[in-house]
């Protein structure tokens, strides 16, 4: 009798012992904002090594996730919000649940800084490529010229009914729908359509740098020029701070 006690007791040490060992299982959450066509890295806490490891989305309309060396990796395909699960196959369990916030262009309010100035080696104005070395500086005065009336305007953008409106100081006004990409912005009003090279500006919080090229115009004003490039670079910045699941982006 005294023996069964004993091996009861022992038992029950045993397990307790066990239990107070095993580490409380915790969800490591993560949250992510992203540029609608972009793809990106998720830092996670995770060791990708101790398991065989498994990654599901709940919307993959949205946004996909691969694993390779350096981690998650999320692909996204349109605007909205949507989960992202890192699951421990081995065991069957979520170890990871990261929250994907995809953006599409959109701003209450950007400005137009205009035309970056001359000798700017991070973002040239006015890029201009011909023969007739005389050309250039002409085609540039002009353009310099036309953009004057354009500095300081305030655009906005709806990304929900994807229409933009364009106001001047001086009361010139526009309004139209847009395209976007991470790569080209589209505007398209008056029965005009004018198309924009995009990219964000490095080293300016909410700035962006949109390329107009207007190479075909200058070789048709300017046919014995030798004109091989015309490009318009503008700087604009976004004043429009957006709220999205908690995030500022």
């Amino acid at each position: 009798m005294r023996i069964s006690r004993l091996l009861l007791i022992v038992l029950l040490l045993a397990s307790s012992y066990g239990c107070s060992e095993e580490e409380p299982y915790e969800v490591e959450k993560k949250s992510i904002s992203i540029w609608e066509g972009d793809t990106r890295h998720a830092i996670i806490e995770t060791d990708l090594t101790e398991h065989n490891y498994k990654l599901e989305s709940e919307n993959q309309e949205i946004a996909t996730a691969t694993l390779d060396e350096m981690g998650v990796c999320i692909a996204t395909y349109k605007s909205g919000s949507t989960m992202i699960r890192l699951i421990d196959a081995d065991n069957n369990k979520v170890a990871c649940e990261i929250s994907v916030y995809v953006k599409y262009f959109n701003s209450p309010e950007i400005v137009n800084w205009g035309i970056p100035l001359k000798g700017n080696p991070d973002y040239p104005g006015v890029i201009i490529k011909a023969v007739d070395l005389r050309i250039p500086p002409e085609i540039e005065v002009e353009l310099r010229e036309k953009e004057k009336p354009f500095i300081g305007a305030t655009y906005t953008f709806n990304q929900e009914t994807k229409k933009f409106t364009m106001e001047t100081d001086s009361g010139i006004f526009k309004e139209g729908t847009y395209e976007w990409n991470i790569t080209s912005l589209t505007l398209m009003y008056d029965n005009k359509t004018e198309k924009f090279g995009f990219k964000f500006a490095t080293g300016m919080s909410y700035g962006y740098i949109l390329q107009s090229d207007k190479t075909v115009e200058y070789q048709q004003r300017y046919p014995d020029a030798g004109i091989t490039e015309v490009k318009v670079n503008y700087i604009w910045k976004d004043n429009g701070i957006i709220q999205l699941g908690g995030l500022t982006f």
